[in-house]
């Protein structure tokens, strides 16, 4: 079980505050924090805690926050071979409210300087993989040469098209699995994505560009899937929410790892779920996820 994860590394700086600022206030954070993050690592650090053996791609800075970015890594088993230093380490800047909502200010550093090159210089580590794992926090053009090695080599590729923004027709060929959220999922098909319905037409949109299944992640709500043999809603079991940062990601890399034991989509899902809600009763990005959450 081999993936790979193209993608970011980030220090996260964590306020917990009462709500989210609003334009022009003032409040005062009760606690800070500091956690690893950025969504490549955070989907890497899930799936090697989930039993694969995970290579990832991408910078760290040449900075102290670097070295702990890297060790974090390694010290979680994920693979650092392709992880130069470089510029400043990403970091994004985070209000975690008391209802466990939050709010993201992300500064790329380190993370908008993966290349091109770097990535061809990898295409082994890509071509070898069971599953190829993708969100858009480096440049698109990196992730573009992801993906054409993926595609040539017959990698399925699940891309998390976070942040959201215009994603070329001709990328989206070549995603076997996107796992966007509500909002990402409007603004990728400029439909509206509040009813079930909604999300058939969206979603159905998406597969008519070549896309080979869509998973929209609704937070609570659970999530909603549609390949070309079925559709349908999986719920989310109701947890204790600590903090929602990263729970996508957490939900992206078990997707992978699920997927990789030749389970069903919808089998996946379910799994995927389980451990996104874990993730979020936990503080931080990259929790320690138990063992007992491994696939059997």
């Amino acid at each position: 079980m081999n993936i790979t994860v193209v993608g970011s590394t980030n220090m996260d700086l964590v306020y917990l505050v009462p709500h989210i600022v609003k334009a022009g206030e003032t409040i005062h954070s009760t606690k800070h924090e500091l956690f690893f993050g950025g969504k490549g690592a955070n989907q890497a650090v899930t799936a090697s805690q989930l039993g694969a053996s995970v290579h990832f791609i991408g910078n760290v800075g040449a900075d102290d926050f670097g070295k702990k970015v890297k060790q974090n890594l390694q010290d979680k088993g994920v693979n650092t071979d392709a992880v130069p230093s470089v510029g400043v380490t990403g970091q994004a800047i985070i209000q975690l409210a008391d209802s466990g909502e939050n709010s993201i200010i992300l500064f790329p550093g380190a993370n908008f300087l993966v290349t091109t090159d770097q990535i061809e210089a990898n295409t082994e580590t890509i071509a070898s993989s069971d599953a190829l794992l993708l969100q858009l926090e480096i440049p698109m053009a990196a992730v573009e040469t992801a993906a054409n090695i993926a595609t040539q080599n017959g990698v399925q590729i699940i891309l998390n098209p976070a942040p959201a923004q215009p994603i070329s027709d001709s990328l989206l060929k070549k995603v076997s699995i996107l796992t966007p959220n509500e909002t990402e999922l409007a603004i990728l098909t400029g439909l509206k994505t509040e009813t079930e319905e909604d999300l058939f037409q969206a979603c159905s949109s998406l597969l008519q560009k070549g896309v080979g299944a869509v998973v929209v992640t609704l937070g609570a709500k659970g999530s909603y899937y549609m390949n070309s043999q079925e559709h349908g809603k999986v719920k989310a079991r109701p947890v204790d929410v600590k903090d929602t940062t990263g729970a996508g990601d957490a939900f992206n890399g078990a997707l992978a790892v699920a997927l990789c034991h030749e389970n069903s989509l919808r089998e996946s899902i379910l799994y995927a779920s389980k451990v996104a809600g874990y993730a979020v009763t936990q503080l931080g990005a990259q929790p320690t996820i138990p063992s007992s959450f491994q696939v059997k």
